[in-house]
């Protein structure tokens, strides 16, 4: 398995980059996000890679983080998701987008990925939710992180739906408007909804 490699962007290509490495040339496949995050050409790059093997052909998968790595794996694993499809949602979301579309079941989401139908975001959300277990909560100090799925809970149990609520805590979370308390926490978030109709 090769794991990374290490060289000399030689070549920006449609899907992919040529990287010199030694004086022997890797065509390494990308996500179509990643092409704005590279260095110029003729500069150092590090790249994270998968070696995929199919029948008889292989093709070397890069990715400039490794959580766009581990990603691409956990991705591979579920049946029908092939590595252009996983290479589809790596070019057009963010893992931690992602974890948390599937965190709050967000079908509205993962279906514009490009590929990526309703019932792939069904199945995608029934095989991934318990396997990325917190990753699609947003990871800051103190205790507010402890509280997150009680508040989540507390607004479900009020009527409110999870793909409607969950991605306005994690954005009210990381602007810092939450605090420790669950009770005051719903009020906010109530607050935050009415202004926003």
């Amino acid at each position: 398995m090769i794991s990374f490699i290490k060289g000399i962007l030689f070549e920006q290509r449609q899907d992919s980059i040529l990287v010199d490495v030694n004086g022997v040339g890797y065509d390494v496949i990308i996500p179509a996000r990643a092409f704005s995050r590279l260095p110029p050409e003729g500069t150092p790059v590090f790249v994270y890679t998968y070696l995929h093997m199919l029948d008889n052909e292989f093709k070397l998968y890069g990715f400039l983080t490794r959580e766009d790595q581990e990603l691409f794996r956990k991705l591979l694993s579920i049946s029908g998701v092939g590595a252009k499809g996983a290479l589809n949602v790596l070019g057009f979301m963010e893992p931690d987008s992602f974890y948390r579309a599937i965190a709050s079941q967000d079908e509205k989401a993962l279906t514009r990925i490009p590929g990526i139908g309703k019932k792939s975001a069904q199945r995608l959300i029934f095989e991934l939710r318990d396997k990325i277990k917190d990753r699609g909560v947003p990871k800051s100090a103190g205790t507010v992180d402890n509280n997150f799925s009680d508040l989540v809970e507390a607004l479900e149990v009020l009527g409110y739906n999870r793909s409607e609520i969950f991605p306005l805590i994690v954005e009210m979370q990381e602007k810092g408007q939450l605090d420790e308390s669950v009770e005051g926490n719903i009020r906010k978030v109530l607050q935050e909804m009415a202004l926003r109709k």
